[in-house]
Protein backbone atom coordinates (compact mmCIF):
# COMPACT_ATOMS: atom_id res chain seq x y z
CA UNK A 1 0.00 0.00 0.00
CA UNK A 2 1.26 3.50 -0.86
CA UNK A 3 1.12 6.02 1.94
CA UNK A 4 2.85 9.15 0.57
CA UNK A 5 5.36 10.82 2.85
CA UNK A 6 6.51 14.34 2.05
CA UNK A 7 10.29 14.55 1.67
CA UNK A 8 12.00 16.45 4.43
CA UNK A 9 15.36 18.13 4.81
CA UNK A 10 18.55 16.16 5.06
CA UNK A 11 19.04 15.27 8.75
CA UNK A 12 21.57 17.53 10.45
CA UNK A 13 23.81 14.71 11.65
CA UNK A 14 23.83 13.15 8.16
CA UNK A 15 24.69 16.48 6.53
CA UNK A 16 27.51 17.24 8.97
CA UNK A 17 29.16 13.85 8.51
CA UNK A 18 28.65 13.83 4.72
CA UNK A 19 30.38 17.18 4.22
CA UNK A 20 33.14 16.17 6.63
CA UNK A 21 33.80 13.00 4.64
CA UNK A 22 33.25 14.65 1.23
CA UNK A 23 34.27 18.31 1.65
CA UNK A 24 33.93 18.87 -2.10
CA UNK A 25 30.69 16.92 -2.32
CA UNK A 26 29.71 14.11 -4.68
CA UNK A 27 27.49 14.29 -7.74
CA UNK A 28 24.43 13.00 -5.90
CA UNK A 29 25.04 15.38 -2.98
CA UNK A 30 25.33 18.43 -5.24
CA UNK A 31 22.18 17.46 -7.15
CA UNK A 32 20.29 17.05 -3.87
CA UNK A 33 21.36 20.54 -2.76
CA UNK A 34 20.57 22.19 -6.10
CA UNK A 35 17.31 20.48 -7.07
CA UNK A 36 16.09 18.86 -3.86
CA UNK A 37 14.73 15.28 -4.02
CA UNK A 38 14.42 14.11 -7.63
CA UNK A 39 11.48 11.86 -6.67
CA UNK A 40 8.59 12.34 -4.24
CA UNK A 41 6.01 9.78 -3.14
CA UNK A 42 3.23 11.94 -4.58
CA UNK A 43 4.74 11.39 -8.05
CA UNK A 44 3.81 7.70 -7.80
CA UNK A 45 0.20 8.20 -6.74
CA UNK A 46 -1.37 8.93 -10.15
CA UNK A 47 -0.68 9.39 -13.84
CA UNK A 48 1.52 6.74 -15.43
CA UNK A 49 1.98 5.11 -12.02
CA UNK A 50 -1.74 4.61 -11.32
CA UNK A 51 -2.33 1.09 -10.02
CA UNK A 52 1.32 0.54 -9.19
CA UNK A 53 0.47 0.00 -5.52
CA UNK A 54 -2.61 -1.66 -3.93
CA UNK A 55 -5.23 0.39 -2.14
CA UNK A 56 -5.17 -1.78 0.98
CA UNK A 57 -2.58 -3.50 3.08
CA UNK A 58 0.41 -2.51 5.14
CA UNK A 59 2.34 0.60 4.10
CA UNK A 60 5.27 -0.27 1.89
CA UNK A 61 8.66 1.33 1.45
CA UNK A 62 8.72 4.80 -0.06
CA UNK A 63 8.68 4.48 -3.89
CA UNK A 64 10.64 7.74 -4.09
CA UNK A 65 13.37 6.14 -1.98
CA UNK A 66 13.39 2.98 -4.13
CA UNK A 67 13.49 4.99 -7.36
CA UNK A 68 16.49 7.01 -6.19
CA UNK A 69 18.28 3.89 -4.95
CA UNK A 70 17.69 2.27 -8.35
CA UNK A 71 19.23 5.26 -10.12
CA UNK A 72 22.21 5.38 -7.72
CA UNK A 73 22.64 1.66 -8.22
CA UNK A 74 23.27 2.18 -11.93
CA UNK A 75 25.25 5.37 -11.34
CA UNK A 76 27.79 3.30 -9.39
CA UNK A 77 27.22 0.06 -11.35
CA UNK A 78 26.20 -2.06 -8.35
CA UNK A 79 24.18 -5.24 -7.90
CA UNK A 80 21.00 -5.27 -5.80
CA UNK A 81 22.83 -6.54 -2.71
CA UNK A 82 25.63 -4.02 -3.15
CA UNK A 83 23.10 -1.19 -3.58
CA UNK A 84 21.29 -2.08 -0.37
CA UNK A 85 24.64 -2.27 1.43
CA UNK A 86 25.49 1.18 0.06
CA UNK A 87 22.24 2.58 1.51
CA UNK A 88 23.42 1.36 4.91
CA UNK A 89 27.07 2.42 4.82
CA UNK A 90 27.64 5.17 2.20
CA UNK A 91 27.19 8.59 3.73
CA UNK A 92 26.80 10.27 0.31
CA UNK A 93 23.83 7.99 -0.41
CA UNK A 94 22.24 8.76 2.95
CA UNK A 95 22.62 12.46 2.13
CA UNK A 96 21.04 12.10 -1.33
CA UNK A 97 18.22 9.96 0.10
CA UNK A 98 17.66 12.18 3.15
CA UNK A 99 18.17 9.30 5.61
CA UNK A 100 19.26 9.30 9.23
CA UNK A 101 22.68 7.91 10.10
CA UNK A 102 21.00 4.93 11.78
CA UNK A 103 19.17 3.82 8.60
CA UNK A 104 20.18 0.23 7.81
CA UNK A 105 18.52 -0.27 4.43
CA UNK A 106 16.09 -3.03 3.46
CA UNK A 107 15.99 -6.47 1.87
CA UNK A 108 17.60 -6.62 -1.58
CA UNK A 109 14.57 -8.41 -3.09
CA UNK A 110 12.57 -5.18 -2.76
CA UNK A 111 14.55 -3.64 -5.63
CA UNK A 112 13.64 -6.54 -7.91
CA UNK A 113 9.95 -6.22 -7.01
CA UNK A 114 10.10 -2.47 -7.63
CA UNK A 115 11.60 -3.01 -11.11
CA UNK A 116 8.83 -5.52 -11.88
CA UNK A 117 6.30 -2.77 -11.21
CA UNK A 118 8.25 -0.23 -13.26
CA UNK A 119 8.31 -2.68 -16.18
CA UNK A 120 4.60 -2.13 -16.81
CA UNK A 121 3.93 -0.03 -19.95
CA UNK A 122 4.73 3.65 -19.57
CA UNK A 123 6.12 3.56 -16.04
CA UNK A 124 9.82 3.62 -16.92
CA UNK A 125 9.16 6.60 -19.20
CA UNK A 126 7.19 8.14 -16.33
CA UNK A 127 10.26 7.85 -14.11
CA UNK A 128 12.28 9.88 -16.61
CA UNK A 129 9.44 12.39 -16.98
CA UNK A 130 9.44 13.04 -13.22
CA UNK A 131 13.12 13.97 -13.46
CA UNK A 132 12.51 16.10 -16.56
CA UNK A 133 9.79 18.02 -14.72
CA UNK A 134 12.36 18.93 -12.05
CA UNK A 135 14.83 19.95 -14.74
CA UNK A 136 12.25 22.07 -16.57
CA UNK A 137 11.45 23.84 -13.30
CA UNK A 138 15.14 24.63 -12.89
CA UNK A 139 15.41 25.92 -16.47
CA UNK A 140 17.87 23.20 -17.49
CA UNK A 141 15.74 21.75 -20.31
CA UNK A 142 13.17 23.52 -22.45
CA UNK A 143 11.34 23.32 -25.73
CA UNK A 144 13.20 24.51 -28.80
CA UNK A 145 16.59 23.18 -27.77
CA UNK A 146 19.05 21.41 -30.01
CA UNK A 147 18.69 17.64 -29.54
CA UNK A 148 20.79 14.80 -30.93
CA UNK A 149 19.91 11.11 -31.08
CA UNK A 150 21.75 7.88 -31.75
CA UNK A 151 21.39 4.19 -30.94
CA UNK A 152 23.54 1.36 -29.65
CA UNK A 153 23.15 -2.38 -29.42
CA UNK A 154 22.32 -4.02 -26.08
CA UNK A 155 23.28 -7.62 -25.39
CA UNK A 156 20.54 -9.77 -23.88
CA UNK A 157 21.15 -11.43 -20.50
CA UNK A 158 21.21 -14.90 -22.07
CA UNK A 159 23.88 -17.26 -23.34
CA UNK A 160 24.69 -17.15 -27.05
CA UNK A 161 23.44 -20.43 -28.55
CA UNK A 162 23.99 -22.18 -31.84
CA UNK A 163 20.95 -23.81 -33.47
CA UNK A 164 21.44 -27.23 -31.88
CA UNK A 165 21.97 -25.75 -28.42
CA UNK A 166 18.93 -23.53 -28.96
CA UNK A 167 16.53 -26.40 -29.67
CA UNK A 168 18.11 -28.44 -26.87
CA UNK A 169 17.66 -25.62 -24.36
CA UNK A 170 14.08 -25.06 -25.54
CA UNK A 171 13.30 -28.72 -24.81
CA UNK A 172 15.15 -28.68 -21.49
CA UNK A 173 13.30 -25.52 -20.37
CA UNK A 174 9.93 -27.13 -21.19
CA UNK A 175 10.87 -30.32 -19.30
CA UNK A 176 12.02 -28.32 -16.29
CA UNK A 177 8.79 -26.30 -16.19
CA UNK A 178 6.59 -29.40 -16.41
CA UNK A 179 8.73 -31.28 -13.86
CA UNK A 180 8.30 -28.44 -11.40
CA UNK A 181 4.50 -28.84 -11.56
CA UNK A 182 3.81 -32.52 -12.30
CA UNK A 183 7.03 -34.58 -12.14
CA UNK A 184 5.22 -37.96 -12.18
CA UNK A 185 3.88 -37.26 -15.65
CA UNK A 186 7.41 -36.90 -17.06
CA UNK A 187 8.74 -40.22 -15.70
CA UNK A 188 7.25 -42.56 -18.40
CA UNK A 189 8.86 -40.43 -21.12
CA UNK A 190 12.40 -40.70 -19.75
CA UNK A 191 14.75 -42.62 -22.03
CA UNK A 192 18.46 -43.49 -21.72
CA UNK A 193 20.48 -40.42 -22.58
CA UNK A 194 17.98 -37.86 -21.35
CA UNK A 195 19.99 -37.26 -18.19
CA UNK A 196 23.10 -36.55 -20.29
CA UNK A 197 21.32 -34.32 -22.81
CA UNK A 198 18.84 -32.47 -20.60
CA UNK A 199 20.15 -32.98 -17.06
CA UNK A 200 22.06 -29.70 -17.29
CA UNK A 201 22.57 -26.91 -19.83
CA UNK A 202 22.92 -28.14 -23.38
CA UNK A 203 26.43 -27.73 -24.82
CA UNK A 204 27.39 -29.29 -28.12
CA UNK A 205 31.04 -29.47 -27.06
CA UNK A 206 30.08 -31.66 -24.10
CA UNK A 207 27.56 -33.82 -25.96
CA UNK A 208 29.53 -34.62 -29.11
CA UNK A 209 33.07 -33.91 -27.97
CA UNK A 210 35.74 -31.97 -29.79
CA UNK A 211 36.84 -32.66 -33.33
CA UNK A 212 33.61 -34.36 -34.37
CA UNK A 213 32.20 -33.68 -37.81
CA UNK A 214 29.01 -32.18 -39.17
CA UNK A 215 27.35 -35.60 -39.34
CA UNK A 216 27.58 -36.06 -35.58
CA UNK A 217 26.04 -32.63 -35.00
CA UNK A 218 23.18 -33.44 -37.36
CA UNK A 219 22.54 -36.71 -35.49
CA UNK A 220 22.35 -34.81 -32.19
CA UNK A 221 19.92 -32.29 -33.71
CA UNK A 222 17.78 -35.14 -35.07
CA UNK A 223 17.77 -36.86 -31.66
CA UNK A 224 16.73 -33.66 -29.89
CA UNK A 225 14.03 -33.16 -32.53
CA UNK A 226 12.67 -36.66 -31.94
CA UNK A 227 12.67 -36.15 -28.15
CA UNK A 228 10.81 -32.85 -28.45
CA UNK A 229 8.28 -34.32 -30.88
CA UNK A 230 7.68 -37.21 -28.44
CA UNK A 231 7.01 -34.76 -25.61
CA UNK A 232 4.57 -32.69 -27.67
CA UNK A 233 2.82 -35.83 -28.93
CA UNK A 234 2.43 -37.10 -25.35
CA UNK A 235 0.86 -33.79 -24.31
CA UNK A 236 -1.57 -33.92 -27.26
CA UNK A 237 -2.51 -37.55 -26.53
CA UNK A 238 -3.26 -37.02 -22.83
CA UNK A 239 -6.45 -35.06 -22.20
CA UNK A 240 -5.44 -34.42 -18.60
CA UNK A 241 -2.25 -32.73 -19.83
CA UNK A 242 -3.91 -30.21 -22.14
CA UNK A 243 -3.27 -27.40 -19.69
CA UNK A 244 0.46 -27.77 -20.36
CA UNK A 245 0.01 -26.02 -23.70
CA UNK A 246 -0.61 -22.84 -21.72
CA UNK A 247 2.84 -23.03 -20.10
CA UNK A 248 5.19 -20.44 -21.65
CA UNK A 249 8.02 -22.89 -22.23
CA UNK A 250 5.77 -25.49 -23.87
CA UNK A 251 4.32 -22.82 -26.17
CA UNK A 252 7.87 -21.73 -26.97
CA UNK A 253 8.85 -25.35 -27.71
CA UNK A 254 6.03 -25.71 -30.26
CA UNK A 255 7.03 -22.47 -31.96
CA UNK A 256 10.71 -23.43 -32.20
CA UNK A 257 9.99 -26.95 -33.47
CA UNK A 258 7.82 -25.43 -36.21
CA UNK A 259 10.51 -22.89 -37.14
CA UNK A 260 13.59 -25.08 -36.88
CA UNK A 261 12.53 -28.60 -37.97
CA UNK A 262 11.02 -30.26 -41.01
CA UNK A 263 10.34 -33.96 -41.76
CA UNK A 264 13.41 -35.90 -42.88
CA UNK A 265 13.18 -38.05 -46.06
CA UNK A 266 13.80 -41.30 -44.12
CA UNK A 267 11.49 -40.41 -41.23
CA UNK A 268 12.08 -38.32 -38.13
CA UNK A 269 13.03 -34.65 -38.14
CA UNK A 270 15.95 -32.63 -39.43
CA UNK A 271 16.89 -28.96 -39.13
CA UNK A 272 15.54 -26.67 -41.82
CA UNK A 273 17.80 -24.83 -44.21
CA UNK A 274 18.31 -21.19 -43.21
CA UNK A 275 16.54 -20.03 -46.38
CA UNK A 276 13.48 -22.05 -45.32
CA UNK A 277 13.21 -20.35 -41.91
CA UNK A 278 11.23 -17.22 -40.95
CA UNK A 279 13.02 -13.84 -41.08
CA UNK A 280 15.25 -12.91 -38.09
CA UNK A 281 12.61 -10.57 -36.66
CA UNK A 282 10.28 -13.57 -36.15
CA UNK A 283 12.89 -15.96 -34.76
CA UNK A 284 13.47 -16.02 -30.99
CA UNK A 285 17.01 -16.83 -29.90
CA UNK A 286 16.60 -18.17 -26.37
CA UNK A 287 13.82 -19.88 -24.38
CA UNK A 288 14.68 -17.65 -21.43
CA UNK A 289 14.21 -14.35 -23.28
CA UNK A 290 11.74 -14.80 -26.11
CA UNK A 291 12.07 -11.12 -27.13
CA UNK A 292 15.81 -11.23 -27.80
CA UNK A 293 16.66 -11.19 -31.50
CA UNK A 294 19.79 -11.71 -33.57
CA UNK A 295 20.91 -8.70 -35.59
CA UNK A 296 23.99 -7.16 -37.17
CA UNK A 297 25.24 -3.76 -38.27
CA UNK A 298 28.19 -2.19 -40.08
CA UNK A 299 27.88 -4.78 -42.85
CA UNK A 300 28.08 -7.64 -40.40
CA UNK A 301 31.11 -6.39 -38.45
CA UNK A 302 29.02 -6.31 -35.27
CA UNK A 303 26.54 -9.09 -34.48
CA UNK A 304 24.60 -9.55 -31.29
CA UNK A 305 21.55 -11.12 -29.67
CA UNK A 306 19.46 -8.67 -27.70
CA UNK A 307 17.82 -5.31 -28.31
CA UNK A 308 18.61 -1.72 -29.26
CA UNK A 309 18.60 1.48 -27.19
CA UNK A 310 18.20 5.03 -28.51
CA UNK A 311 19.37 7.99 -26.41
CA UNK A 312 18.38 11.60 -27.11
CA UNK A 313 20.14 14.46 -25.34
CA UNK A 314 20.15 18.25 -25.41
CA UNK A 315 23.25 19.93 -26.82
CA UNK A 316 22.86 23.69 -26.31
CA UNK A 317 26.13 25.40 -25.41
CA UNK A 318 24.76 27.38 -22.44
CA UNK A 319 23.21 24.41 -20.60
CA UNK A 320 24.39 20.99 -19.43
CA UNK A 321 23.85 18.22 -21.93
CA UNK A 322 21.10 16.02 -20.47
CA UNK A 323 19.36 12.88 -21.71
CA UNK A 324 15.68 13.64 -22.32
CA UNK A 325 14.49 10.43 -23.97
CA UNK A 326 15.25 6.72 -23.94
CA UNK A 327 13.72 4.43 -26.55
CA UNK A 328 14.13 0.63 -26.45
CA UNK A 329 13.20 -1.58 -29.40
CA UNK A 330 13.93 -5.07 -30.81
CA UNK A 331 17.37 -5.53 -32.32
CA UNK A 332 15.94 -6.21 -35.77
CA UNK A 333 13.98 -2.94 -36.00
CA UNK A 334 15.79 -0.32 -38.12
CA UNK A 335 16.51 3.09 -36.63
CA UNK A 336 13.97 4.68 -38.98
CA UNK A 337 11.11 3.03 -37.08
CA UNK A 338 12.12 4.88 -33.90
CA UNK A 339 12.30 8.40 -35.30
CA UNK A 340 8.57 9.22 -35.17
CA UNK A 341 8.12 7.59 -31.73
CA UNK A 342 10.96 9.65 -30.26
CA UNK A 343 9.58 12.88 -31.73
CA UNK A 344 6.10 12.11 -30.38
CA UNK A 345 7.40 11.49 -26.86
CA UNK A 346 9.41 14.70 -26.83
CA UNK A 347 6.35 16.64 -28.00
CA UNK A 348 4.19 15.08 -25.26
CA UNK A 349 6.74 16.18 -22.66
CA UNK A 350 6.76 19.76 -23.93
CA UNK A 351 10.33 19.37 -25.14
CA UNK A 352 9.87 19.59 -28.91
CA UNK A 353 13.34 20.27 -30.33
CA UNK A 354 14.10 23.35 -32.35
CA UNK A 355 16.82 21.40 -34.14
CA UNK A 356 17.17 17.61 -34.21
CA UNK A 357 20.54 16.12 -35.19
CA UNK A 358 20.35 12.51 -36.40
CA UNK A 359 22.34 10.27 -38.70
CA UNK A 360 21.19 8.99 -42.08
CA UNK A 361 19.64 5.82 -40.64
CA UNK A 362 16.80 7.67 -38.91
CA UNK A 363 14.88 9.96 -41.26
CA UNK A 364 11.96 8.95 -43.41
CA UNK A 365 9.91 11.28 -45.55
CA UNK A 366 7.02 11.00 -43.08
CA UNK A 367 9.29 11.77 -40.12
CA UNK A 368 10.70 14.83 -41.88
CA UNK A 369 7.21 16.11 -42.69
CA UNK A 370 6.06 15.53 -39.10
CA UNK A 371 9.09 17.41 -37.75
CA UNK A 372 8.44 20.30 -40.11
CA UNK A 373 4.83 20.48 -38.91
CA UNK A 374 6.09 20.81 -35.31
CA UNK A 375 8.60 23.49 -36.25
CA UNK A 376 11.64 21.23 -35.83
CA UNK A 377 14.56 21.55 -38.22
CA UNK A 378 16.04 18.11 -38.85
CA UNK A 379 19.78 18.11 -39.59
CA UNK A 380 20.62 14.82 -41.24
CA UNK A 381 22.41 13.60 -44.35
CA UNK A 382 19.95 12.11 -46.80
CA UNK A 383 21.69 9.87 -49.32
CA UNK A 384 20.30 9.46 -52.79
CA UNK A 385 18.60 6.11 -53.09
CA UNK A 386 17.52 3.82 -55.89
CA UNK A 387 19.11 2.50 -59.06
CA UNK A 388 20.03 5.92 -60.42
CA UNK A 389 21.92 6.78 -57.24
CA UNK A 390 24.09 3.69 -57.73
CA UNK A 391 25.00 4.57 -61.31
CA UNK A 392 25.29 8.33 -60.58
CA UNK A 393 22.67 9.51 -63.04
CA UNK A 394 19.83 11.97 -62.56
CA UNK A 395 17.62 11.11 -59.62
CA UNK A 396 14.11 12.32 -58.67
CA UNK A 397 15.54 15.38 -56.88
CA UNK A 398 16.98 16.60 -60.18
CA UNK A 399 13.47 16.86 -61.65
CA UNK A 400 11.04 19.74 -61.09
CA UNK A 401 7.79 18.40 -59.63
CA UNK A 402 4.48 20.28 -59.89
CA UNK A 403 2.09 18.36 -57.65
CA UNK A 404 -0.80 20.70 -58.45
CA UNK A 405 -0.57 20.11 -62.19
CA UNK A 406 0.51 16.50 -61.74
CA UNK A 407 3.59 16.89 -63.93
CA UNK A 408 7.36 16.50 -63.67
CA UNK A 409 9.94 18.34 -65.77
CA UNK A 410 13.29 16.69 -66.48
CA UNK A 411 16.67 18.52 -66.53
CA UNK A 412 16.43 18.75 -70.31
CA UNK A 413 13.02 20.49 -70.15
CA UNK A 414 10.75 17.61 -71.19
CA UNK A 415 7.42 17.31 -69.34
CA UNK A 416 5.96 14.00 -68.18
CA UNK A 417 2.98 12.67 -70.12
CA UNK A 418 1.17 10.89 -67.24
CA UNK A 419 1.26 10.13 -63.51
CA UNK A 420 -0.12 7.23 -61.47
CA UNK A 421 -0.38 6.38 -57.77
CA UNK A 422 1.38 3.23 -56.60
CA UNK A 423 0.24 0.90 -53.82
CA UNK A 424 3.06 1.94 -51.49
CA UNK A 425 1.92 5.58 -51.60
CA UNK A 426 4.37 6.95 -54.18
CA UNK A 427 3.55 8.88 -57.35
CA UNK A 428 5.11 7.63 -60.60
CA UNK A 429 5.68 10.14 -63.42
CA UNK A 430 6.06 8.69 -66.94
CA UNK A 431 7.94 10.43 -69.75
CA UNK A 432 7.56 9.93 -73.50
CA UNK A 433 9.97 7.80 -75.52
CA UNK A 434 9.83 10.48 -78.21
CA UNK A 435 11.41 12.93 -75.76
CA UNK A 436 13.85 10.52 -74.10
CA UNK A 437 15.31 8.70 -77.13
CA UNK A 438 16.88 11.72 -78.91
CA UNK A 439 17.66 13.61 -75.66
CA UNK A 440 21.30 14.88 -75.52
CA UNK A 441 21.35 14.26 -71.72
CA UNK A 442 20.20 10.66 -72.04
CA UNK A 443 23.57 9.24 -70.88
CA UNK A 444 23.22 11.29 -67.68
CA UNK A 445 19.63 10.21 -67.14
CA UNK A 446 19.49 6.52 -68.07
CA UNK A 447 22.15 3.85 -67.93
CA UNK A 448 20.22 1.46 -70.18
CA UNK A 449 21.20 1.15 -73.87
CA UNK A 450 17.60 0.25 -74.77
CA UNK A 451 15.68 3.35 -75.97
CA UNK A 452 13.13 3.32 -73.13
CA UNK A 453 11.37 6.28 -71.59
CA UNK A 454 12.31 7.54 -68.10
CA UNK A 455 10.10 6.99 -65.04
CA UNK A 456 10.55 8.54 -61.60
CA UNK A 457 8.81 7.89 -58.29
CA UNK A 458 8.36 10.59 -55.66
CA UNK A 459 6.46 11.05 -52.40
CA UNK A 460 3.24 13.08 -52.17
CA UNK A 461 3.69 16.84 -51.89
CA UNK A 462 4.23 17.41 -48.10
CA UNK A 463 6.67 14.51 -47.82
CA UNK A 464 8.43 15.41 -51.06
CA UNK A 465 8.95 19.01 -50.00
CA UNK A 466 10.31 18.01 -46.59
CA UNK A 467 12.77 15.54 -48.09
CA UNK A 468 13.86 17.91 -50.85
CA UNK A 469 14.44 20.72 -48.37
CA UNK A 470 16.63 18.44 -46.23
CA UNK A 471 18.70 17.36 -49.24
CA UNK A 472 19.13 20.96 -50.42
CA UNK A 473 20.20 22.19 -46.97
CA UNK A 474 22.89 19.50 -46.74
CA UNK A 475 24.89 21.27 -49.48
CA UNK A 476 25.43 24.45 -47.42
CA UNK A 477 28.40 25.25 -45.18
CA UNK A 478 26.15 26.17 -42.22
CA UNK A 479 24.60 22.70 -42.38
CA UNK A 480 27.99 21.03 -41.99
CA UNK A 481 28.89 23.27 -39.05
CA UNK A 482 25.65 22.35 -37.29
CA UNK A 483 25.89 18.66 -38.07
CA UNK A 484 29.28 18.41 -36.35
CA UNK A 485 27.47 18.55 -33.03
CA UNK A 486 25.80 15.20 -33.71
CA UNK A 487 29.09 13.40 -33.01
CA UNK A 488 28.78 14.34 -29.33
CA UNK A 489 26.08 11.71 -28.79
CA UNK A 490 28.74 9.06 -29.39
CA UNK A 491 30.45 10.21 -26.20
CA UNK A 492 27.17 9.92 -24.30
CA UNK A 493 26.70 6.35 -25.50
CA UNK A 494 30.28 5.56 -24.51
CA UNK A 495 29.64 7.03 -21.05
CA UNK A 496 26.47 4.94 -20.69
CA UNK A 497 28.30 1.77 -21.75
CA UNK A 498 31.43 2.25 -19.64
CA UNK A 499 29.69 3.63 -16.56
CA UNK A 500 26.15 2.36 -15.81
CA UNK A 501 26.65 -0.66 -18.11
CA UNK A 502 24.07 0.06 -20.80
CA UNK A 503 25.56 -2.42 -23.28
CA UNK A 504 24.78 -5.53 -21.20
CA UNK A 505 21.17 -6.10 -20.14
CA UNK A 506 20.86 -7.37 -16.57
CA UNK A 507 17.28 -8.54 -16.94
CA UNK A 508 15.16 -10.59 -19.31
CA UNK A 509 12.64 -9.05 -21.73
CA UNK A 510 12.34 -5.68 -23.43
CA UNK A 511 10.25 -4.14 -20.64
CA UNK A 512 12.83 -4.72 -17.90
CA UNK A 513 15.67 -3.83 -20.25
CA UNK A 514 13.92 -0.51 -20.87
CA UNK A 515 13.79 0.08 -17.10
CA UNK A 516 17.56 -0.48 -16.99
CA UNK A 517 18.16 1.83 -19.97
CA UNK A 518 16.07 4.57 -18.36
CA UNK A 519 17.87 4.25 -15.02
CA UNK A 520 21.20 4.47 -16.87
CA UNK A 521 20.05 7.69 -18.56
CA UNK A 522 18.99 9.30 -15.27
CA UNK A 523 22.32 8.23 -13.74
CA UNK A 524 24.17 10.01 -16.57
CA UNK A 525 22.09 13.12 -15.90
CA UNK A 526 23.08 13.06 -12.21
CA UNK A 527 26.76 12.86 -13.18
CA UNK A 528 26.43 15.80 -15.55
CA UNK A 529 24.34 17.85 -13.15
CA UNK A 530 26.90 17.17 -10.42
CA UNK A 531 29.60 18.54 -12.71
CA UNK A 532 27.37 21.50 -13.63
CA UNK A 533 26.81 22.48 -10.03
CA UNK A 534 30.35 21.97 -8.78
CA UNK A 535 32.31 25.03 -7.67
CA UNK A 536 35.63 23.35 -8.36
CA UNK A 537 36.80 23.63 -11.93
CA UNK A 538 39.33 21.31 -13.49
CA UNK A 539 42.80 22.74 -13.98
CA UNK A 540 43.87 23.24 -17.59
CA UNK A 541 45.71 20.30 -19.08
CA UNK A 542 49.47 20.81 -18.89
CA UNK A 543 51.27 20.79 -22.23
CA UNK A 544 53.35 17.80 -23.28
CA UNK A 545 57.13 18.19 -23.44
CA UNK A 546 57.13 18.33 -27.24
CA UNK A 547 54.32 20.89 -27.27
CA UNK A 548 56.20 22.99 -24.69
CA UNK A 549 59.40 22.89 -26.77
CA UNK A 550 57.47 23.93 -29.88
CA UNK A 551 55.94 26.89 -28.03
CA UNK A 552 59.23 28.07 -26.53
CA UNK A 553 60.98 27.94 -29.92
CA UNK A 554 58.13 29.58 -31.81
CA UNK A 555 57.24 26.54 -33.85
CA UNK A 556 53.48 26.71 -34.25
CA UNK A 557 51.07 25.51 -36.86
CA UNK A 558 48.14 27.62 -37.97
CA UNK A 559 44.80 25.74 -37.83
Amino acid sequence: MLRPVSPGQVPVATAELAWRVHPKGTDEMRVRDALGPLFCDEDFAAGRFAGMFPQRGQPGLSPALLAMVTVLQFLHHLSDREAVAAVADRISWKYALGLELEATGFDASVLSEFRDRLAEPGRADGLLEVVLDRLKGAGLVRAGQQVRTDSTHVLAAVRALNRVEHVGEALRAALEQIAGIWPEWIVPLLDPGWDLRYGRKVETGRLIGRGRGKTTLEKLAAQIGADGAALLAAIDADRSAGWMNQLPQVAYLRLIWDQQYRPAPGGGLRLRDVADMPPPAARPQSPYDSEARFSSKNNGEITWVGSKAHLSETCDEDLPKLVIDVHTQPATDPDATACAAISDKLAERGLTPGTHLIDSGYPTAAALAGAAARGTVVITPLPRTGRNARVETFGPTDFTIDHTAGTATCPAGAVSISSTWEKRGLIMFNFSRKDCSPCPLRHQCMNSQVPNARRIRVHPEPLYQARTAAITAAHTNDWHLQYRKRAGIEGTISQAVRGPGLRHARYLGLAKTHVQNTACAIAINITRLGNHYTTRRAAPRPPTRIHHLCLTHGITTKP
